[in-house]
């Protein structure tokens, strides 16, 4: 018996559009999340710093590579 990877499908009403994966500066970011960028940095730098830096992140990163985006998505869901 293989075990088969499911992939979760998001569900999006009438009129909404997924958010690309791609580079996004903080300050986009904490926009789509409807923060202000010293808040969303907090968020990211608490809580995920260290799995954060195995991409090659730092506390003073500004553009955030697509694998950072998507690592952030699927721990703070899509915005």
């Amino acid at each position: 018996m293989t075990m088969e990877k499911t992939k979760l499908q998001q569900v999006y009403f009438e009129g909404e559009k997924p958010v690309k994966i791609k580079a996004y500066y903080k300050y986009e970011l904490a926009a789509l999340y409807e923060v202000c960028t010293k808040t969303f940095s907090s968020w990211i730098n608490t809580s995920y710093l260290e799995e954060l830096k195995q991409f090659g992140y730092k506390k003073s990163t500004k553009l955030l590579r697509p694998e950072v985006v998507r690592f952030l998505f699927e721990r703070l869901g899509e915005p």
